[in-house]
C-alpha cells in the first residue's frame, strides 16, 4: 500500500478511536496494526502530531471528544454571493490537518544521501517511528542517523543513548553503529549507549543481537575497523560493554534491566552507585551542572529512583546524607549556567 494511503488510514483510526473507544473497535485497530509494521509507525507519528500541534488541540474540547461543529466551521469557507455553502466531511479535514503537520512535528533533517537525522537536547526525550515500522526512543542529548534501503536498515548513534524496538524483517538486517562497534538485529528490543568513542554499552530485552557482525553488504557505510572482535551474540537479559575492542558480557535480572531503562520513563535509577557516578548521570540530563568539590564524598554510596531533570530534588535528598550544595553562576545571567558544588557538611558549615 502506498505511504500516503497508510497515513490516511492512520488518521482515520485516530479519529475513530477518539469517538468510540469500544473494545470491539480496539480489537479491529489491533488487527490493522498487526497487518503491516508501517501501520503502527504511521499511527504513532500522527498520534504525536495530534497531541503536540496547538491548532489541533483547539479543535478538541476539554472532555476529549471531537466537536464536529467546530470542525465543520473550520472546513467551510465563508459564504459569498456566488459561492454556495458546501459542507466538507469533518474527518477529511482532520486527516488533512494531521498530514499537513506530521512532517513538522517529527523534527528531522533529511540529507541528500538519504540519511534522516533525529536528535534531542539536554533533558529531552523523543520517540521516533522509523520508515520500516521500527521504533527508536532517544534519551537526553542523543542523536541518530537512519537510512533504509532494500537490502539493509542502517542506524548510526552519533551521541547519547537509544532504545530500539526492531520490526521483524529477515531480509534486511538492522545495524546500529556506535563508535567503532556495530550491533545487528532482525526483530529485537535492545538499547545502545555511546559513552565515548571507545566504549559502547548494549542491553538486550527481547530477541538476540550480534556484536560486530561481518559486513556482507556492498553499500555499507558503517565502520568495520581492522582488528574488530569476533562476532558475539547477546541474549535477552544480558548486557555487554565494548571497550577498545574488548567485550564484557554480563547477565542481569529483569529488575536491573528495568532500572537501567528507567530513562524511558523520565527517571534515573541508581543501584549501589557512588555519588560521583550519580553526579555524572545527572549532568547528562541538565544544563545546570553538579561538581564534587570535596573528594571525601565522591565515593558516598546511594541508591533509588529520581526524576532525571529534578536536580533540586536530588540535591535536597543529598542533605539527608550530610552533603551540602553551594550554587555559583558564571558572568552571564543565564540560569542554565549555574554550577552546583557539592561538599561534605564539615567542609561548609
Amino acid at each position: 500500500m502506498p505511504a500516503n494511503d497508510i497515513e490516511s488510514e492512520a488518521a482515520n483510526w485516530l479519529i475513530r478511536l477518539e469517538r468510540d473507544p469500544s473494545a470491539q473497535l480496539r480489537a479491529d485497530f489491533s488487527a490493522w496494526v498487526a497487518g503491516d509494521p508501517r501501520n503502527h509507525a504511521a499511527f504513532i507519528r500522527l498520534e504525536e502530531t495530534w497531541s503536540r500541534a496547538d491548532i489541533l488541540k483547539r479543535l478538541r474540547p476539554l472532555d476529549g471528544a471531537v466537536d464536529e461543529q467546530v470542525l465543520n466551521n473550520f472546513a467551510r469557507p465563508a459564504p459569498g454571493p456566488d459561492l454556495p455553502r458546501k459542507r466538507k466531511p469533518p474527518l477529511l479535514v482532520v486527516i488533512a490537518v494531521l498530514l499537513g503537520f506530521v512532517g513538522a512535528a517529527t523534527g528531522i533533517v533529511v540529507s541528500r544521501s538519504g540519511w534522516r537525522v533525529y536528535e534531542t537536547d539536554f533533558g529531552g526525550f523523543q520517540r521516533v517511528a522509523l520508515a520500516d515500522g521500527s521504533i527508536a526512543m532517544l534519551n537526553t542529548d542523543s542523536a541518530i542517523r537512519a537510512r533504509m534501503s532494500s537490502g539493509r536498515r542502517q542506524i548510526v548513534l552519533d551521541r547519547g543513548e537509544a532504545l530500539f524496538t526492531v520490526a521483524h524483517d529477515a531480509r534486511r538486517p538492522f545495524d546500529v553503529a556506535a563508535g567503532d562497534t556495530v550491533v545487528r538485529a532482525v526483530g529485537t528490543v535492545f538499547a545502545v549507549r555511546l559513552r565515548d568513542a571507545r566504549q559502547v554499552d548494549v542491553i538486550v530485552t527481547e530477541g538476540r543481537v550480534a556484536i560486530d557482525p561481518p559486513d556482507d553488504s556492498s553499500d555499507s557505510k558503517l565502520p568495520q575497523p581492522p582488528g574488530a572482535p569476533v562476532t558475539t551474540t547477546v541474549a535477552p537479559g544480558e548486557t555487554v560493554s565494548v571497550k577498545a575492542h574488548r567485550l564484557h558480557v554480563q547477565k542481569i535480572d529483569t529488575e536491573h534491566v528495568t532500572h537501567k531503562l528507567a530513562w524511558t520513563q523520565g527517571r534515573i535509577w541508581f543501584d549501589r552507585a557512588t555519588l560521583a557516578e550519580a553526579v555524572a548521570e545527572f549532568n547528562r540530563y541538565n544544563r545546570r551542572q553538579l561538581v564534587i568539590d570535596d573528594p571525601g564524598i565522591a565515593g558516598l554510596p546511594l541508591g533509588g529512583a529520581f526524576d532525571a531533570t529534578g536536580l533540586d530534588s536530588f540535591v535536597a535528598a543529598l542533605r539527608t546524607l550530610g552533603v551540602r550544595a553551594v550554587a555559583t553562576r558564571s558572568e552571564t545571567s543565564d540560569p542554565a549556567s549555574e554550577v552546583i558544588s557539592l561538599v561534605g557538611a564539615a567542609s561548609h558549615p
